[in-house]
């Protein structure tokens, strides 16, 4: 073979070196661009899925606030990897299996804890009905309680009430006195050395038995005490002249009294006269009449 015939030769080979290393590179650079495809696709597609389980957290952490500190703590553990896979550089598919296998750990522990989460949910839910319950039954209590407290005292009002004691008709007769000292019945003002009272305490088995005192008080027209003996201080805080007082001891049942009750035939005008009865500090009857 001839030089030039090597020459030649040299030339084909080399031609079909470069072809074939040309077809080579184009074959390897297609393979990678395919490769960043999918790393790529594969990336975005993890972002995308830390992004939903971020938001679902974040979601949950809204609605449940009081167990969000857990929840918290992951979606910080999720955004640090978000993050680590957006500065992934590496075309390295086995980086991207790395990665999908911690999302896979995520879920699985994301799965455990939102169970807990709905067990907790459902426990509270219950315990606020539960609660709901206690109250409206504390409430209830409260009503009735408030009520029965509002009739025990509606109760002991009408007993104090009923407890005071009243008196029958009250008679009134003046009184003349005659030169033999006797005492006479009269109609005129100018001839009254006397009143006569009589009347009855009345039965009254609610009231406290035992000793009392009982006050007479005469009033004439002018509202004048006729024959003042002292001053009694009332229920009502009010305070007013008597003209008698008897002591008796009540037993809950009727008892009689008589008041006779001197005066000055000078004080005695005409006129109507007001009779009044306190037992104790409380009023008890009265009644009037007129003298000429």
């Amino acid at each position: 073979m001839t030089l030039q015939q090597k020459k030649s030769a040299l030339i084909v080979i080399l031609l079909l070196l470069t072809l074939g290393l040309t077809l080579f590179s184009l074959q390897k650079s297609s393979q990678y661009s395919d490769l960043q495809k999918v790393f790529h696709n594969e990336k975005t597609a993890l972002e995308k899925e830390l992004d939903q389980m971020i938001k679902d957290y974040t979601d949950v952490v809204g609605l449940k606030k009081h167990i969000s500190k857990k929840l918290q703590t992951e979606i910080v553990k999720m955004k640090k990897l978000q993050e680590e896979i957006k500065n992934l550089k590496a075309t390295n598919y086995n980086t991207i299996a790395k990665y999908k296998q911690k999302i896979i750990r995520l879920q699985q522990e994301n799965k455990k804890l939102f169970l807990q989460v709905d067990s907790l949910h459902t426990e509270n839910q219950l315990l606020i009905i539960k609660n709901k319950n206690t109250s409206d039954i504390l409430a209830q209590k409260e009503t009735i309680n408030t009520s029965l407290s509002e009739k025990n005292d509606a109760l002991k009002e009408k007993v104090a009430l009923g407890s005071i004691l009243k008196t029958s008709a009250i008679n009134v007769v003046a009184m003349k006195e005659r030169n033999s000292g006797k005492l006479t019945s009269t109609s005129r003002a100018s001839r009254t050395d006397a009143f006569r009272i009589n009347f009855d305490l009345l039965k009254n088995l609610v009231a406290e038995a035992g000793e009392k005192t009982v006050f007479i008080q005469i009033i004439n027209q002018n509202n004048n005490v006729i024959a003042p003996k002292g001053i009694l201080t009332l229920n009502d805080g009010n305070q007013i002249q008597y003209s008698d007082t008897i002591k008796v001891n009540y037993t809950n049942d009727t008892l009689s009294l008589v008041s006779l009750i001197l005066v000055n035939r000078t004080d005695i005008i005409k006129g109507k006269y007001t009779i009044s009865v306190f037992v104790d500090t409380a009023y008890a009857g009265t009644t009037t009449f007129n003298l000429r």
